[in-house]
C-alpha cells in the first residue's frame, strides 16, 4: 500500500502532466481513503497532519513556490484527502454521550448539541467544496467550478433546515437541584442564585446556536462572492436566499 503522500504526490503528478483531470485525481483519493483508512497508522496519520500543518507557514514544499498549479493541487488534494478521514473518525466513532438524567432539559440539551455537531460537520465540507471549487476556477475548469459551489451551497442549505436558535430557545430551565439547609446557607452567604446559573446556561447554549447560524450566513456570503466570479446567476440568487432566510429582520 502507497503511503497517503505518495499516492498524492503520484496524482499531483498526473494532473500537471495533464494526464488526470483534478476531479478526477479527488475521485482515486476518495476511493483511496475508502480502501485503506482502516489500515492507517498513527505514524502515518501523524505524518500527513504534520504535513497539513506545515504547509500553513512554509513558503514552499519540496522546491514548488506557493501560487503555483502544482502547489495549488497538492494543496486541495491534501484538504480533500483530510475531510475524508475526518468523515471515516466520525462514523466509525462510539458515542456514549447520554443524557445525565431523563428531564426536559437534559432531552431538549441532547438535541441541541447534536444539532449543532451535524451543523459544524456540513459547514466544514462546505468550506472544503468550496476551495475545491476555486481551485477549478483558478485552473479555467468553469463547469466543475459551479458544479462544487452548487456541493457546498446543497450544504449549508441542508444544515440550515434545522433552526438551531429556535430549538436552543425551546429547551426549558434545568431542574433547581434540591438543598439542604447548610446548602442554602452557603448559596445565601455566597449570593449564589441556582435560578441565576440555570438562566446563564441557557443563554451560553443560545448564543451557541447563534454562532453556529453566523457561520453558515457567513460561508453563504462567500459563496456568493465565488457565484458571482462564475456568472452563475442562480447561484447567487440561492445564496442570497440563503443568508436573508438566516439573518434576523431589525426591530424598527
Amino acid at each position: 500500500m502507497n503511503s497517503i503522500l505518495d499516492t498524492i504526490s503520484g496524482l499531483v503528478e498526473g494532473v500537471i502532466s495533464k494526464q488526470e483531470t483534478l476531479d478526477n485525481a479527488l475521485f482515486v483519493m476518495q476511493t483511496w481513503v475508502g480502501r485503506n483508512a482502516p489500515l492507517l497508522s498513527e505514524v502515518e496519520r501523524s505524518e500527513f497532519s504534520q504535513t497539513i500543518a506545515q504547509e500553513k507557514s512554509a513558503p514552499a514544499r519540496d522546491g514548488v513556490p506557493f501560487g503555483s498549479d502544482e502547489s495549488l493541487v497538492a494543496s486541495i488534494l491534501r484538504l480533500h484527502t483530510m475531510r475524508l478521514l475526518y468523515r471515516f473518525d466520525y462514523d466509525h466513532q462510539t458515542t456514549t454521550d447520554t443524557p445525565a438524567d431523563d428531564s426536559t432539559y437534559s432531552l431538549g440539551t441532547r438535541r441541541l448539541r447534536d444539532a449543532l455537531r451535524q451543523n459544524e460537520l456540513s459547514i466544514n465540507e462546505a468550506r472544503v467544496d468550496a476551495a475545491v471549487a476555486n481551485a477549478h476556477q483558478i485552473m479555467g475548469d468553469a463547469g466543475s467550478n459551479r458544479r462544487w459551489l452548487q456541493d457546498a451551497l446543497a450544504r449549508l442549505q441542508a444544515a440550515a433546515k434545522v433552526d438551531l436558535i429556535r430549538l436552543a430557545d425551546s429547551i426549558p430551565p434545568p431542574p433547581l437541584p434540591e438543598l439542604n439547609l447548610i446548602q442554602k446557607a452557603t448559596f445565601f452567604v455566597f449570593g449564589i442564585k441556582p435560578a441565576e446559573i440555570a438562566r446563564r446556561n441557557l443563554k451560553s447554549l443560545r448564543q451557541l446556536a447563534e454562532l453556529q447560524t453566523a457561520q453558515i450566513v457567513e460561508m453563504a456570503q462567500l459563496l456568493v462572492t465565488s457565484f458571482e466570479a462564475s456568472g452563475d446567476e442562480a447561484g447567487v440568487s440561492q445564496s442570497a436566499a440563503l443568508i436573508k432566510k438566516l439573518t434576523p429582520t431589525p426591530q424598527i
